[in-house]
């Protein structure tokens, strides 16, 4: 739904006739990432075995790169060598997006998990088996309905976890989300999960928001052909994913966010330093840039992967969707600093670099935990990392 509404709005923006409309389009576009980022990645991790899981969820977060370079280069191709239409640009952006709703909804099975927390043990018997045959599984030893419902069986007696699948009142389905949005907040979460994850959400993307300002900040400092030098910043991105793909199952995830965030810090401090001198040194901006850029997306890699991975099941859309919530008001908040700033790029950049460096410490302070080569818990109150019971090491 997210895609489709995404998809829609974009092509819908590229054919508005006044700035209302396409501020409302943009606006309903919104609506739909926010459900992609608060299910994407939550899907991705359900569907992923344990000892893999950050490998995988890399690499769908890849696509994150490959559409900003798509971007990038479309930008550089249709305004840096020529002067096409705004219309045509916002058209083709969007096609990827309805192209990629069509795959999800043909292809991409419903997690198991998700199905057995609700009780719908043949389906989630026949994805989990079928996700297994997909990996090569060819063993006697199928999962079977019995197990799972044995196994998820007492998490559906308790009503303030699980939706029973009967209709409800939308009463009682504001007060169940009010009631998953509570539970974020339990004392075994709320200290070591969910504030430290919004720290480093809002730091995230208070950081992030310098790539919206990027080509400003290059015509700032005297850069010519602001598109190309985009482009090269946005290819930064591959090295940086391509690492944290080999990297976040064996460094681990908390090791991988802490060394990517204040990596991205002091490349920042760097480029404030060439932009603070007399006659700014442009090749140690745009090069310190692209490794401010390169260690950023290998700091969203490994925050994906650790979201996902330490809220309960019953809970997990809810915490990805609250922290990407956090993510976004950090991302309105530093449009205005950075409107502030921008005609003075050191402090912009050094604001920037302050806000990441403080949140790679979040973590470390609070304490939460890594959950590498660990299995999913499924509710609040277990453990986390604790092993769920056979069903579920099959299923994970």
């Amino acid at each position: 739904t997210g895609l489709f509404l995404n998809a829609i709005s974009g092509i819908s923006a590229s054919m508005a006739s006044t700035a209302t409309i396409i501020c409302l389009c943009r606006f309903s576009a919104g609506l739909g990432i926010g459900a992609v980022l608060a299910s994407l990645i939550t899907l991705a991790s359900e569907l992923s075995p344990s000892a893999h899981r950050g490998w995988y969820i890399t690499i769908i977060a890849g696509f994150w790169t490959i559409g900003s370079v798509f971007i990038a280069v479309l930008a550089y191709v249709l305004f840096g060598r020529n002067d096409y239409s705004w219309r045509i640009f916002v058209l083709i952006a969007a096609s990827p997006t309805l192209v990629g709703g069509v795959l999800v909804w043909a292809i991409v099975p419903e997690s198991p998990r998700y199905l057995a927390l609700h009780g719908r043990y043949d389906e989630a018997t026949i994805v989990a088996n079928d996700i297994g045959r997909s990996m090569g599984y060819r063993g006697m030893n199928a999962l079977t309905v019995e197990e799972i419902r044995d196994h998820y069986g007492h998490y559906n007696t308790a009503e303030s976890w699980i939706n029973s699948g009967h209709t409800t009142t939308q009463s009682s389905s504001d007060k169940r989300a009010m009631r998953k949005i509570g539970d974020l907040y339990r004392k075994e979460l709320v200290w070591t999960v969910t504030i430290p994850l919004q720290i480093v959400w809002f730091s995230m993307s208070f950081g992030s928001g310098l790539c919206t300002w990027i080509t400003k900040l290059f015509e700032e400092i005297g850069l010519t052909n602001i598109y190309l030098q985009s482009l090269y910043f946005a290819m930064a991105n591959i090295p940086g994913n391509l690492s944290a793909c080999f990297l976040v199952d064996t460094v681990g995830r908390k090791a991988l966010l802490f060394g990517s965030m204040t990596s991205a810090a002091l490349s920042l401090g760097l480029a404030a330093h060439g932009a603070s001198e007399p006659e700014t040194r442009q090749l140690q901006v745009i090069l310190s840039a692209c490794a401010f850029h390169s260690f950023l997306v290998m700091g969203w890699c490994a925050l994906s992967v650790m979201t996902s991975e330490l809220f309960p099941t019953s809970i997990r859309g809810t915490g990805m969707g609250v922290c990407a919530g956090v993510g976004r008001v950090a991302g309105i908040l530093v449009q205005y600093v950075n409107g502030a700033f921008i005609d003075r790029p050191l402090v912009l950049l050094l604001t920037a670099a302050s806000c990441m460096m403080a949140g790679a410490f979040a973590p470390i302070a609070m304490k939460m935990p890594d959950m590498t080569d660990k299995h999913l818990s499924e509710i609040p109150g277990k453990a986390i990392g604790e092993g769920d019971g056979q069903a579920t090491h099959k299923i994970v």
